[in-house]
């Protein structure tokens, strides 16, 4: 189907994955009226596009928080057990591929709540981290892939670093005083959780409808803008990369939107950005190499780390929002008491399992 794919084909297309990150890929009248191709949704189906949305936290009533773990020498800790540890309050854990000793994690917690702290001082009062930060997303911004430089035979990207910074997406705030409901943060976890998943799969998991689910889902969660954007991946992703900048020049942030692959810049509490980038193997020095050549030319230090996607659940281990905390009244429900007893237990099983390898 996409052998010797011309440059008006490319542009169609690469319009096309512009929009599917803005809208997300069920709308398909809506997609083909913007890009003027007919059959979108057997284009999407051909390419393999997986699509996933990206929640607005603020919407949902939660806070997002970029942590460094520094383990200690002889813990055994794996990016998965920082999943259960904290009772499903991350959505990422990344181990670095670089050192031996660094978990990033980000860690979802209702607003105005710092309690899972006490689970980081935990774990350091039995050493098995020897070092911690925590930083506050206070801004974010999220930027669509240039698909142009994509070569859609491939399924590579032909440029890593552009020649001129991208926009983000300014979405509109559509919430208008909207609060979600359960239904809403279910439908989009399972989503999130598993993009392939069908309605009926998700309706029949929460014992409603489909014609229900799939109303929240167009009309709360995308139609009062409870998601931001969607990623949106095509070809093989390699790797993961995790860029803190000790800086929040928004130059720097300008700058670094020339990386094709860049997916969303986070401004931190303690004068921070975080960036959160994706790639290809062949793509990861030149970024690298950019990265460096910025920090001499806007005179900024930075820590930079890699999460390999392969091989599964080694280094990287991603999650939906912890919409099991979110009770039927609409309200996230987890204590610092639950948090701790989780801790304890999920700590026994892990040392438990562990000790008998």
């Amino acid at each position: 189907m996409l052998s010797m794919i011309d440059s008006t084909v490319v542009q169609k297309l690469s319009r096309l994955l512009h929009y599917v990150q803005r809208f997300g890929d069920h709308n398909y009248e809506l997609l083909s009226e913007l890009t003027g191709i007919e059959n979108v949704e057997n284009v999407l189906s051909n390419l393999k596009v997986l699509v996933g949305p990206s929640p607005k936290f603020r919407s949902l009533g939660l806070s997002l928080f970029h942590t460094t773990i520094k383990l200690s020498r002889d813990s055994k800790l794996q990016p998965l057990d920082f999943y259960y540890l904290f009772d499903g309050m991350i959505i990422a854990s990344l181990k670095d591929v670089l050192t031996s000793d660094t978990i990033v994690l980000d860690v979802v917690f209702p607003r105005g709540r710092w309690d899972f702290v006490q689970i980081l001082e935990l774990m350091s009062e039995r050493g098995l981290i020897s070092d911690y930060k925590t930083y506050l997303e206070y801004k974010r911004e999220v930027y669509p892939v240039d698909y142009s430089m994509f070569n859609f035979e491939t399924l590579t990207f032909e440029k890593t670093i552009l020649d001129k910074p991208r926009e983000p997406f300014q979405l509109p705030d559509l919430t208008d005083d909207f609060k979600p409901d359960w239904i809403d943060l279910y439908t989009l976890g399972k989503k999130q959780a598993d993009p392939l998943r069908s309605w009926d799969e998700i309706a029949k998991s929460l014992g409603i409808s489909t014609d229900e689910v799939i109303h929240h889902y167009f009309d709360h969660v995308v139609g009062k803008g409870l998601v931001d954007a969607f990623y949106t991946y095509l070809g093989k992703t390699d790797f993961r990369m995790s860029l803190i900048v000790n800086d929040t020049n928004e130059e720097i942030a300008r700058e670094l939107s020339r990386i094709v692959t860049l997916l969303r810049i986070s401004y931190l509490h303690n004068d921070k950005i975080y960036a959160f980038i994706v790639g290809q193997n062949h793509m990861l020095v030149s970024i690298l190499d950019f990265i460096n050549s910025l920090s001499s030319k806007y005179n900024f230090a930075y820590e930079v780390y890699v999460h390999p996607l392969s091989p599964p659940m080694r280094y990287v281990i991603s999650s939906s929002i912890p919409y099991e905390h979110f009770t039927k009244d609409n309200k996230w429900s987890i204590t610092l008491r639950e948090l701790k007893d989780n801790f304890e237990k999920e700590l026994n099983r892990i040392l438990s399992e562990r000790s008998k390898l």
